[in-house]
């Protein structure tokens, strides 16, 4: 399934990505942007993070199930990954009301 058509990345490249990364350090906060630069690619519309985030909180979940991570540690880590969603959202809420707003002469 393609995630993001701006750089036609799939949910596979991304979990293959977030893998890596959890193998690599599996307590690092992983954001949508590391995915990318991962990828040698970037966000350019953005509109795809919100589910990327989904994808690297779903996958970092799995992976600390299979190595039966501590609970602390992964719920801590998750509430880590859910406010960088929630930056991101509220971000792209203020970015679309700036350009709905009429200029003011």
């Amino acid at each position: 399934m393609i995630v993001c058509s701006c750089n036609i990345v799939s949910k596979k490249d991304i979990e293959n990505v977030v893998m890596d990364f959890l193998n690599a350090d599996e307590w690092q906060l992983i954001t949508p942007g590391k995915v990318y630069q991962a990828m040698s690619a970037r966000g350019k519309c953005c509109g795809c993070f919100p589910g990327v985030i989904d994808i690297i909180v779903e996958t970092t979940q799995r992976y600390h199930a299979q190595m039966q991570s501590p609970e602390p540690k992964v719920v801590d880590l998750l509430k880590r990954i859910a406010d960088q969603r929630l930056r991101m959202e509220t971000a792209k809420k203020r970015s679309a009301a700036k350009r709905q707003s009429p200029l003011v002469a």
